[in-house]
């Protein structure tokens, strides 16, 4: 999902196009000024929905956007404390135009009937939100400047104020440690692979989002929290007490298994995934792997641009992906740079490959060069790209669908592993003996090696 510089050229509005349209409604609260509209808020607006008029991957309607753009200014009123706001319904001219003056004049009469409750940038994004909504599609999504930040260090692995732990939650809402980040602050204190997180100074975790159970582990650098933990069915008779640290999720393990099988796993593909997979299958093959099992599950995806970097450290030529865009267009990606010397390989992945894992997966299993073994993926086989405004908000838009070498169109369908091996409870990921897909891609690089 690379990222994307939009250049717009708006209109010859000014400022002063809204504010002629301030004067359509009669104030019902304290008026605001003119003056509160700057021609940043006009740019938003326009670029806000000729974005999604034109660039997303499948055709909408005017209307679509024009009735999501109502409802977007409807929900924020209401989040304001206006208990009945009155918005205009909004249509474009025959000739399509006007779409873009008739959400800037009911962006206007809210301001003026609604006065001091509206702030205006926040109107212009829920005005933006309501349009990106109205596409019912769970990929696109609008991100204030704040947001961009924490959707980019989410996949590039930025540091930040953590104990080092990679968890995961279970069908009961059971929080798990799937892997320890070596030399992390989890690991001086003790922490293994397998334990069950129970409470984080006394706040439990079971049924926690994953967004408030990080929440509780992260924190300012050199913070302490007791957490208690529980291994092998029983829980440890001291909580465990974690100083907070630095801490960068690495995007890329690796390790030596038995018998010359090279054991990689790539969590996300963020910005340098494919030169850090490059370099840790290198560093395998140099200490005598013949073998490699390259683990993908409950890999979300990240960047095409390096989930193509990332197939092409293995498919030596050829097509990796192609997208397929509104316009009707079919752009074909290939194999970048060389690929390294081929080598029985395993691909695992689950239901939470998704998206670039997907793409590179598939890449892989068309060109011949590993098999795939796990469940059937999660099917996303659409891109998004991140258009900025000028605000440093962004939109990010579906706008391409994609198919693999072969023609494949795995949307909503995922990817069929060439050998189904389900994931039982208790199993940990990675770990020889409790791993029950792991150690079915070991029997098949078996009698490679």
């Amino acid at each position: 999902m690379p990222g994307k510089k939009t250049a717009v050229v708006t209109h010859a509005r000014t400022a002063a196009a809204l504010a002629c349209a301030l004067l359509v409604a009669a104030p019902r609260a304290p008026a605001r000024a003119a003056e509160d509209v700057t021609l940043l808020d006009l740019v938003e607006i326009e670029i806000g929905y000729t974005t999604l008029a034109y660039q997303y991957y499948q055709p909408v309607s005017q209307q679509r956007l024009l009735d999501g753009a109502r409802t977007g200014i409807m929900s924020y009123l209401i989040s304001r404390g206006v208990a009945d706001p009155v918005v205009g319904y909004m249509h474009a001219q025959s000739n399509g135009r006007g779409a873009v003056p008739a959400i800037e004049r009911e962006v206007g009469k809210a301001i003026v009937r609604y006065g001091n409750r509206v702030v205006v940038r926040d109107l212009v994004y829920a005005t933006i939100r309501g349009e990106v909504a109205s596409l019912h599609d769970p990929y696109s999504v609008f991100f204030t400047k704040a947001e961009v930040k924490g959707f980019e260090t989410a996949i590039n692995g930025e540091t930040f104020g953590g104990v080092g732990v990679l968890t995961e939650q279970d069908s009961n809402g059971i929080w798990h440690a799937e892997e320890v980040f070596p030399d992390g602050p989890a690991a001086k204190a003790g922490m293994l692979p397998g334990d069950v997180l129970l409470a984080v100074d006394g706040k439990y975790l079971k049924g926690l989002t994953g967004d408030a159970a990080g929440a509780l582990l992260r924190g300012k650098i050199g913070t302490t929290l007791h957490l208690r933990v529980e291994r092998d069915g029983a829980e440890l008779p001291q909580p465990l007490a974690i100083v907070r640290a630095a801490v960068t999720p690495p995007e890329v393990s690796s390790r030596m298994l038995p018998n010359g099988v090279g054991y990689v796993l790539l969590r996300t593909f963020g910005a340098t995934a494919g030169k850090e997979v490059r370099d840790a299958v290198a560093a395998l093959e140099a200490r005598g792997a013949r073998a490699l099992v390259f683990d993908l599950r409950g890999n979300g995806g990240g960047y095409e641009s390096a989930s193509v970097q990332v197939a092409s450290v293995f498919v030596p030529r050829g097509p990796i992906v192609s997208n397929l865009a509104n316009a009707g267009k079919r752009v074909v990606r290939r194999a970048t740079g060389t690929a390294l010397p081929a080598l029985p390989m395993v691909v695992l992945v689950d239901h939470d490959s998704a998206s670039g894992s997907e793409l590179t997966a598939a890449a892989l299993q068309d060109a011949g060069v590993a098999k795939l073994v796990g469940t059937r993926t999660f099917g996303k086989g659409v891109a998004q790209e991140m258009i900025p405004l000028p605000d440093g908000a962004a939109i990010k838009l579906t706008t391409s669908r994609y198919y693999t070498p072969s023609g494949r169109d795995i949307d909503r369908v995922g990817l069929t592993p060439d050998v189904q091996v389900d994931e039982p409870a208790g199993s940990i990921p990675g770990v020889p003996g409790r791993d029950p897909q792991l150690d079915r891609a070991l029997d098949l690089l078996r009698g490679a090696v």
